[in-house]
């Protein structure tokens, strides 16, 4: 015969039941609540991201014989390195010679010793970066598999260029992402962009760029036009990365996107009784999409590029209005002005 356990037991037993179950819906809801329909659990044709260390092998060059080494790299990277002198160093291929003695000069000088270095201890890790960039083309490739897959280098460029790019190459120079705090970085810079020259920022800073690169301009000249286009790269940008918080894919701060949410009604307001939307000015343009301390049409409290967080929850409410409207059909339409009226925008 079977003993029953002490009711005691039987009722704690039925409690801890029962709140195993709660937390399973809680993380079943959160877990949903995180993911919308573009979201991909498995990749049936998965792309494999293997970033090109180009700093490391420039920096590591052996300066008692520059010209011989400097062939060795040109032959380990020979698309890159071309593009590199060229456009980050401002050499000819020719000048092998002198080539050699400023970049000779350059690596040991004792400053950019120091920051490539730091590049080194900073970066030292990839997989990390490779791991989100691997995301991020999968749902490319799957998504728009007509649109180019960039092969991916790192590079130091002496706080010279932020990225190199051309139709099969996305560059990123990791000198620029060495934290809000390093101390260089106030010398060479505006104190406003400053905050975004961290680790954090590179991978939404190379998606966003990639998709720029594929995904050009179309539309009228307009306001209103920049702004869903921006706010179209960005919600892709959240579709590709869905693991990156939205401040980051826009570059603020937490308490920044606080702001923005808690004056959204104030700042389309501002937007429709100044007449900015159909505006044709390039200042305004620029004022309201660029990155900038504050955008100035707005308020000298704001934060910049407050034209592009607009358009972005314009987007984002157009395709949440409008789900028969896939990633692809997104990107081709460029009726701005029907967008914005069919997006049911209200802050």
């Amino acid at each position: 015969m079977k003993e029953e356990l002490p009711v005691e037991i039987q009722q704690q037993m039925t409690t801890n039941k029962s709140t195993i179950i709660l937390w399973m819906l809680v993380l079943l809801l959160v877990g949903c609540k995180q993911r919308d329909r573009f979201y991909i659990n498995k990749f049936e044709h998965p792309v494999k991201v293997e970033i090109q260390r180009f700093d490391v092998d420039f920096i590591d060059l052996d300066t008692n014989n520059t010209l011989a080494s400097l062939k060795e790299l040109e032959q380990k990277h020979p698309g890159f390195y071309s593009l590199f002198l060229r456009d980050v160093l401002s050499m000819h291929l020719a000048d092998s010679t002198d080539n050699a003695l400023q970049i000779t000069n350059f690596l040991n000088d004792s400053v950019f010793r120091r920051v490539n270095q730091k590049v080194k201890d900073v970066f030292k890790d990839t997989e990390p970066i490779e791991q989100d960039l691997t995301e991020a083309f999968s749902y490319l490739h799957h998504y728009f598999p007509d649109k180019p897959l960039p092969d991916i280098y790192f590079f130091v460029s002496g706080f010279n260029h932020q990225f190199l790019v051309t139709d099969t190459i996305l560059g990123v120079g990791t000198d620029l992402y060495l934290g809000a705090d390093y101390p260089l970085y106030p010398d060479i810079t505006y104190e406003y962009l400053i905050p975004n020259m961290r680790y954090e920022m590179l991978v939404p800073d190379l998606i966003n760029t990639w998709l720029h690169q594929i995904f050009p301009f179309q539309g009228k000249n307009d306001v209103l036009s920049h702004m869903l286009y921006e706010g179209k790269i960005l919600y892709l940008t959240r579709i590709f990365l869905p693991n990156t918080s939205k401040n980051l894919l826009i570059g603020y701060e937490p308490a920044t996107m606080n702001w923005c949410k808690a004056h959204e009604k104030q700042i389309w307001a501002s937007m429709l009784e100044n007449r900015h939307l159909f505006s044709t000015g390039q200042l305004l343009i620029t004022q309201l999409i660029h990155p900038a301390p504050f955008t100035s049409p707005i308020s000298s409290e704001s934060p910049g590029r407050l034209g592009v967080w607009i358009g972005w929850q314009i987007v984002e409410s157009y395709m949440q209005n409008n789900k028969n409207v896939g990633l692809s059909e997104l990107m081709s339409d460029h009726n701005y002005q029907q967008m914005l009226e069919q997006s049911n925008y209200r802050p």
